[in-house]
């Protein structure tokens, strides 16, 4: 039975990459970046493991990002990428790998989704500004057309935080944060 080990899953997400889309993140980590947002992440301890097909179906959305821990040290993660690329969805992928390391199934699941971002994070390189990226060494790669019209590398971004619990983050409805502002 191929199952993944599986932290949380949020609906309706706008922050982690194109549109409205599912983010899944994945418990297990081999990369142990110093500055790690998620160290809690790291360990393969399984707390709620989840069959291919149940994970597929707790999807709400045809977009759907995916994050860690580390995706790709999951070990059918190709059979996931596979099976929602069988049904369209569009797949932001954010690893702590390198592409130019990778070989295998990871690499065959990384390039099979649409939008990567990758390279370990990098403590001394991190840039609190970067759109999707926690560190000016990471890198965005489209695999395909998909977000083609979507302005990934835009220097419009901007953070606002109106109260400790409400804030802002993106370079979208630059309209509304300055009508907010007035």
């Amino acid at each position: 039975m191929i199952t993944f080990n599986v932290h949380h899953i949020a609906h309706s997400s706008q922050i982690y990459g194109p549109g409205n889309r599912d983010v899944i993140w994945f418990k297990g980590c081999s990369i142990h970046c110093k500055g790690c947002i998620n160290p809690h992440l790291w360990s393969f301890s399984v707390d709620n493991e989840i069959s291919l097909e149940d994970l597929v179906g707790k999807l709400e959305t045809n977009e759907i990002t995916l994050l860690g821990g580390e995706p790709l040290d999951q070990i059918h993660i190709l059979e996931f990428v596979s099976e929602l690329k069988r049904k369209n969805f569009g797949i932001v992928l954010f690893t702590g790998y390198s592409l130019k390391t990778l070989n295998g199934a990871k690499l065959k699941a990384a390039k099979m989704c649409d939008v990567v971002i990758s390279e370990p994070f990098d403590i001394n390189k991190k840039d609190d500004s970067l759109y999707l990226r926690g560190s000016s060494n990471q890198v965005i790669t489209l695999n395909s057309a998909r977000y083609k019209d979507y302005k990934f590398l835009e220097k419009s971004e901007y953070e606002l935080i109106v109260s400790d619990d409400l804030e802002f983050r993106g370079r979208k409805n630059i309209d509304f944060i300055e009508d907010l502002l007035k």
